[in-house]
């Protein structure tokens, strides 16, 4: 087929994969669908998939480098023309080779932020305009961008995310002994692999053929259009990008299925592409089905009679009271749990991975700052303030060019004045210090809630040692809390402190604020530059104060509303549970300024269960909505004549 890759996998011979295969079907039939992201774990087929799709469709694709410049992917100067011309000259980038095709980013977060936010705006925008010194160009662009990602690598900011239509994460159920068998035999001869799926091939480029002539005449109902707004309501996210994604994926999935009308189905199978990486982790998880519960959702989520639940001792305290009031936290005087189970995190610290810094510190991969020693990625150029330590000789030049006809060369192929010369800017990636400020006292062990504390606690913990963090811990009960590990990049000493870490006693919460300030005002005093942040992990309920007969609670919230310390940010991680939920860890993280999430939501693998059970919800109420309409809609069956 014309465009195909003489070494690609076909299309439909890729064991699994189908919402990714759903996703680029989707982008190869809507032209309002310009932006495809794949997530997932190393060697789990995503670039296959990606060129795969390409061959399949005919289309070109075109590759971006993760260290191509700025001047290679949007365009630049062409220095030579314009040392002829005594004119300004521009030259064409990466975009413009791919426009009508696709242009592919591998590892896209691993790319600079900067640029790959360009090449978004780019790309959805349908323009590029560059304007880079004397080189001023506008050119038009229709390009579907496909990118692929590992999010234990590094992640992408919310907004960044925000910006692909749709986001396919791989399954994990495929066939491995499949994928062996046509591994093998696609190694062997290709040529003969190929001809076995080419009937399959075939139909599946009808198919896509088909469904952009028929996309045209599909309609969604303003029904459906509702639960379409309440799904997005219902995950909480931001902005307008996810209702339109849905609309428009619904109606390419419902043209590849030959209809003329967006269905329930349609609008459910969009919702698992669209909305994933688009959910706020700033409320609460969407609400089970009401199929779902063993009362078929008839009685309240209280008792069998609607009566709320009885109040255990621990939740009449309020925090209040100590806990070894209760039998049963007295027998969690000193206890030690095991470590939960683990799970990927998500982007918990937040921003875009920019530090608008200065450093010389050489170890990290989680943050992007300027470098101080000349070492580093040659970013960008700029004019020196003063004698250039490190000269860019390429920005030299093309500042230089336009002047060549007018100077004398006497000789030289080109002449260079003070005024042209400009020097390098470098980033690299660099580690950020994390102090996990960690709630060990009793109230964390009823229920063995440790247990899942620990959890995740070490799957941050595996996290930062992947982005080469500094990672810190202090632990916070009885009457003290007490440094168990300074910040350091061993994540094995880190797993056997957090693993001996005892758990019982009263909760100090005031005495951990107090010392945390003091420790963290030092560090960062002397680790200048470097990004920190205090990761509480708390029920946020206090028993012990610091002034003799006070309320600790109260004394705990007031000493949080005063506590700042330069540089370094709060994430409140609220590890309660159970019924009722005090709001104490919500109330401390409003006044520290932090970020706040329930424990359960720094789990990645949710996001896709949280959307399903979105939906599922939302399938109820299409069949609300949709009922009194079920025998009127029909959705019409497109036929290759009908297309």
């Amino acid at each position: 087929m014309p465009g195909e890759p003489p070494t690609s996998l076909p299309f439909t011979a890729v064991v699994g994969m189908e919402d990714a295969k759903r996703a680029l079907e989707c982008a190869l039939v809507s032209p309002r669908l310009k932006t495809v992201m794949i997530r997932g774990g190393k060697g789990s087929a995503k670039s296959t998939l990606a060129r795969a799709a390409a061959g399949m469709s005919g289309r070109r694709m075109v590759n971006c480098p993760l260290n191509a410049s700025e001047e290679q992917i949007f365009g630049g100067m062409d220095v030579e023309a314009t040392m002829r011309s005594g004119r300004p000259v521009f030259a064409p980038g990466l975009l413009a080779r791919a426009d009508g095709g696709i242009l592919y980013i591998d590892d896209a977060n691993l790319m600079d932020r900067a640029v790959l936010a360009g090449v978004l705006d780019a790309v959805l925008t349908g323009s590029v305009r560059v304007e880079r010194g004397a080189v001023s160009a506008r050119y038009d662009l229709d390009v579907t961008l496909v990118a692929t990602m590992n999010p234990e690598e590094d992640d992408l900011s919310p907004h960044i995310l925000d910006r692909f239509d749709l986001c396919a994460y791989p399954s994990a159920d495929a066939d491995r002994r499949e994928v062996l068998r046509r591994n093998t035999d696609f190694a062997e001869d290709p040529d003969g692999f190929r001809r076995m799926f080419a009937d399959e091939e075939e139909a599946e480029g009808s198919r896509i053929e088909r469904a952009v002539k028929v996309l045209p005449l599909v309609t969604i109902s303003d029904e459906l259009v509702d639960v379409v707004s309440e799904l997005c309501v219902r995950l909480g996210t931001d902005g307008l990008r996810g209702d339109i994604a849905m609309v428009n994926c619904a109606s390419a999935l419902a043209a590849l299925n030959g209809r003329d009308e967006v269905t329930k189905k349609d609008v459910e199978e969009a919702a698992v592409l669209c909305l994933p990486h688009r959910r706020s982790y700033d409320q609460a998880p969407p609400p089970e089905p009401h199929e779902e519960r063993g009362d078929g959702g008839r009685n309240p989520p209280g008792g069998s009679d609607g009566r709320e639940p009885p109040e255990r001792p621990e939740d009449r305290s309020g925090g209040q009271e100590p806990l070894t009031q209760s039998p049963e936290v007295r027998d969690l005087e000193e206890m030690m749990f095991e470590i939960g189970r683990q799970f990927p995190v998500i982007d918990y610290l937040g921003g875009d991975g920019r530090v608008p810094v200065i450093t010389k510190s050489r170890k990290g991969r989680r943050t992007l700052a300027q470098s101080a020693d000349g070492t580093g990625r040659y970013a960008r150029a700029r004019i020196p303030g003063g004698k250039a330590a490190d000269v860019a000789f390429d920005a030299t030049i093309r500042a230089a060019a336009p002047h060549q006809p007018e100077r004398s060369r006497e000789g030289v192929a080109v002449v260079i004045e003070d005024g042209d010369i400009r020097e390098k800017v470098r980033e690299r990636r660099s580690g950020i210090t994390l102090l996990f400020l960690v709630d060990a006292s009793g109230s964390l062990g009823v229920r063995r809630r440790m247990a899942t504390v620990k959890g995740a606690i070490l799957s941050m913990l595996r996290d930062s040692y992947v982005k080469r963090d500094r990672i810190g811990l202090m632990a916070f009960r009885r009457d003290s809390a007490d440094m168990i590990l300074p910040p350091t990049r061993s994540v094995e000493y880190s797993y056997r402190m957090l693993e001996e870490l005892p758990t019982g006693g009263r909760t100090p919460l005031g005495e951990a604020l107090s010392r945390v300030q003091e420790y963290m005002t030092a560090y960062v005093r002397c680790h200048v530059g470097e990004r920190c942040f205090v990761v509480l992990v708390t029920d946020g309920r206090a028993n012990v104060p610091l002034r003799q007969g006070a309320d600790a609670n109260e004394e705990a919230q007031r000493m949080s509303e005063g506590l700042k310390i330069p540089c370094v940010r709060w994430i409140v991680v609220d590890a309660s549970s159970g019924f009722p939920h005090f709001d104490n860890a919500e109330r401390l993280a409003e006044n520290l300024g932090a970020r706040y999430f329930r424990l359960e939501d720094l789990d990645a693998d949710r996001l896709a269960e949280g959307v399903k059970a979105a939906v599922e919800a939302g399938r109820l109420r299409a069949n609300e909505l949709l009922r009194p309409v079920a025998t009127v809609h029909s959705p019409a069956m497109i036929t290759d004549e009908g297309a």
